[in-house]
């Protein structure tokens, strides 16, 4: 993960009729706090709410073999940034 537009920040690029189901996520916000959301497709449908960490902070999902949230199928998994700072990390998906 390397986003840093303000706005929609595509992650895992969609895959027709698949679902992208994430298993696992860290990420660390390495400019200024922002609001962050994951979102299925870009201003789509939102699959988490606002989180806020602060500068230098991470968030860490833990493994979930079941997945923590998914996307609509045929859609891509965005991140949305509410300026644009920097947030970087990776995570674990699967294609369903």
């Amino acid at each position: 993960i390397d986003a840093a537009s303000s706005g929609d920040n595509t992650i895992v690029a969609a895959t027709a009729g698949k679902k992208i189901r994430v298993l696992h996520f860290h990420i660390t916000m390495t400019g200024t706090a922002v609001t962050i959301r994951w979102e299925s497709a870009a201003g789509g449908t939102a699959l988490t709410g606002q989180m806020t960490p602060l500068q230098g902070t991470s968030i860490n999902s833990g493994f979930s073999p079941v997945g923590h949230f998914e996307t609509v199928a045929g859609e891509l998994l965005n991140l949305e940034l509410g300026g644009a700072q920097s947030v970087d990390g990776f995570l674990t998906y699967q294609l369903v």
